[in-house]
């Protein structure tokens, strides 16, 4: 496991919160990040919420992270935890 910044646990934490709300369980929910990203060389990070997996992402630029669930009911968690800024959400 890997302790985070403040900053990124936080933005982490507040990306699960959305998530876990929605009623979504991070047994289900994975940290999708750039390969690059020195986060990747981890297979699990520590947060509020519990133990989430990180898993790299092939297509996923630098800057950006998302959290995910797996494919496991209708309706899916998904929330962004950093995204670049031509692609934000207007």
């Amino acid at each position: 496991m890997s302790t985070l910044i403040p900053k990124a646990a936080q933005m982490v934490d507040d990306a699960l919160r959305q998530v876990i709300q929605k009623g979504s369980r991070i047994e289900n929910l994975k940290l999708v990040v750039c390969p690059s990203a020195p986060i990747s060389q981890n297979q699990t990070i520590e947060t509020r919420f519990g133990v989430l997996r990180v898993e790299p992402g092939m297509y996923v630029p630098k800057k950006v992270a998302y959290i995910i669930e797996d494919p496991l009911r209708k309706g899916f968690g998904f929330a962004w935890v950093s995204k670049r800024d031509e692609i934000r959400e207007g």
